[in-house]
C-alpha cells in the first residue's frame, strides 16, 4: 500500500490518501498543479515541505539510509526529458540498471531484448540514441525504467510531443507492462483519451488538492474536470 498523512509537497497541501498497490494511476490535472512534484516524492527525490509518505511499508525521508537506498533500488522512472545515455547503444541503455546490480551480461541480455521485443524496437537495439525518433526514445526509456522489474513505476508526461495515436499505444502498452510485473505505476499526461484506456484509476490535481481515486471509466467526470469544472 502507499499512503500519504498530511502531505505538502509543491502546491499540493495537506493530502491524506491510502492506494491500493498493483494499479496504475492516472495523474491528471493543469500544468503546475503539482503532479511533478509528487512522482519526485514518490521517486525519493523530493522531500514534502511536511507530512508522511509510506510506500510498500518504507517510511520515506525519515533518515533511515537503508530503507532510502531500498526504495530508490525498487523505482522505475521515465520523465519527460529523455535521460538516455548517448554513447550507449539502445541494447546497452536498457541493460545499464542490470549491470550495475551485478546481473550477468546474458542474463541482462535476455531480459533488455524481451523488453525491447515489447517495445517494437528489436531492430534498434544495436542503434545510438541519436538514430531514435522521439517515440521510440521514449520506448526506450519505458524499457529501461521496466528492465530491473522494480515494484514502483513513475511516467512522468511519458507522451510529451507524441502524436496521439502513437500516445494512445504507448499508454496502452504502458499498462501491459505494469500490469505483467505485477507492479504501482503512476502516470501523468495530457493524453485524456489515452489516460482513461491505461489507467485502473484516476487521480485529479487542481488548486492544491487531490481527488480520487476515481474508476478510470467515469470520464464524463474527468472531462468535465479537463474542462474547468470541478466534479467533486
Amino acid at each position: 500500500m502507499i499512503s500519504f498523512d498530511g502531505l505538502h509537497i509543491g502546491p499540493i497541501r495537506d493530502l491524506s490518501l491510502e492506494l491500493e498497490r498493483g494499479l496504475v494511476y492516472g495523474l491528471l490535472g493543469p500544468s503546475q498543479s503539482g503532479k511533478s512534484e509528487l512522482l519526485w516524492c514518490l521517486a525519493g527525490l523530493l522531500p514534502p515541505k511536511r507530512g508522511r509518505i509510506d510506500v510498500f511499508g518504507r517510511h520515506l525521508y525519515d533518515g533511515d539510509l537503508e530503507d532510502h537506498r531500498a526504495h530508490r533500488a525498487d523505482v522505475g522512472v521515465v520523465f519527460d526529458q529523455p535521460a538516455i545515455l548517448p554513447e550507449l547503444s539502445t541494447l546497452d541503455n536498457v541493460r545499464l540498471p542490470l549491470d550495475l546490480r551485478g546481473i550477468e551480461k546474458e542474463e541482462g541480455n535476455l531480459r533488455s531484448r524481451y523488453l525491447l521485443d515489447r517495445m517494437g524496437l528489436k531492430d534498434a537495439e544495436q542503434k545510438l540514441p541519436s538514430e531514435l525518433s522521439g517515440g521510440m526514445l521514449t520506448r526506450l526509456q519505458v524499457a529501461r525504467a521496466l528492465a530491473s522489474r522494480p515494484g514502483l513505476l513513475l511516467f512522468d508526461g511519458p507522451t510529451a510531443g507524441l502524436d496521439p495515436v502513437t500516445a494512445a499505444r504507448l499508454l496502452k502498452l504502458l499498462r501491459e507492462c505494469v500490469n505483467e510485473s505485477q507492479a504501482t505505476g503512476f502516470v501523468t499526461s495530457h493524453d485524456l483519451t489515452g489516460a482513461l484506456a491505461a489507467c485502473d484509476a484516476i487521480l485529479l490535481v487542481s488548486k492544491g488538492h487531490l481527488r480520487g481515486p476515481l474508476p478510470a471509466e467515469l470520464a464524463g467526470d474527468v472531462l468535465r474536470f479537463q474542462q474547468g469544472e470541478e466534479p467533486w
